[in-house]
This record gives C-alpha cells, sequence and structure tokens, in this order.
C-alpha cells in the first residue's frame, strides 16, 4: 500500500513539474524587459553623472584661463565613458553652451555663464582626451579657443 501511494505521489509530482517550470518562466518573461529598463536607466544615470563632473572640469578650466588674461592656455584632459559625448561652442547661443549627448540624444545643456565664454567653434568631444584652452579677445567679450592634442 505505502508503495502505492509513492508511485502515485512521484507521478503526480512529475506532472507538476512542467506546470511549475511554466509559472516559472512567464514570470521570468515578465520581469526581462522591467529589469533591462532599470539598467538602462541606471546606466544613463550614472554616464550623465560622469559627463557633468567633466563638464565642470572643463568649466572650471575654461574660467582660470579666462581670468588670467586674452592668450593664457590651460590643458584639461577629460575621460568620457563610452556612448557620451561633450559638444562645444557653436553659432548663435550655442557658442557659450556645454552640450550633454549620451547614445545620440541630448540630455543635458549648460554655459559658459562665470565668466561669460564665447566658443565660436563647435567642436565634438568624446572618449579620453587633452585640451588645451586657449583665451583671447572675441570682439570685445572673452572667447575660448578649444584645440585637442
Amino acid at each position: 500500500m505505502q508503495h502505492l501511494r509513492d508511485r502515485l505521489r512521484d507521478r503526480k509530482g512529475t506532472m507538476d513539474l512542467p506546470v511549475k517550470l511554466m509559472i516559472t518562466m512567464v514570470i521570468i518573461t515578465a520581469f526581462i524587459p522591467v529589469l533591462t529598463n532599470a539598467l538602462d536607466e541606471n546606466r544613463e544615470n550614472m554616464a550623465e553623472t560622469e559627463m557633468q563632473q567633466e563638464i565642470e572640469k572643463l568649466k572650471n578650466a575654461a574660467a582660470m584661463v579666462c581670468y588670467s588674461g586674452y592668450g593664457s592656455a590651460r590643458t584639461v584632459e577629460l575621460d568620457l565613458p563610452a556612448g557620451c559625448e561633450i559638444w562645444i561652442g557653436g553659432e548663435g547661443s550655442d557658442a557659450y553652451s556645454i552640450r550633454s549627448v549620451f547614445n545620440g540624444k541630448e540630455v543635458s545643456k549648460d554655459y559658459f555663464e562665470r565668466p561669460s565664454l564665447k566658443v565660436p567653434d563647435e567642436m565634438c568631444i568624446n572618449g579620453r582626451v587633452s585640451l588645451k584652452l586657449t583665451s583671447f579677445d572675441c570682439g570685445g567679450s572673452s572667447g575660448l579657443k578649444v584645440t585637442a592634442l
């Protein structure tokens, strides 16, 4: 009699196993997009924080160059994570801006405000790069020439 009960229990366990596996797979499949999305957002936030730190280094070096007078120069080294770009300068109001881009999407825009510096030539910075910042007279206002070394 005990042997018969054990066989029935084994057969029932064997039949319940595929159902349990299917339920487990459905739960895992449902949570994969949620986890992937959370990881992507975390990676974007980390990259944005790192870019902001590099922008502050750039702004501080630019301010030192500006306060040292026309013709002064300073070198700054930036290291951006993969998928990150910093765009500086351009035309119009972009000449005073620093734009952060992550995977082709602009995530923030900052300005050379104190001091107000104009960067007439647009430049894209990505990866690890050394930049030479040189101040110059830009028609009565302070200008900043940025050169990759």
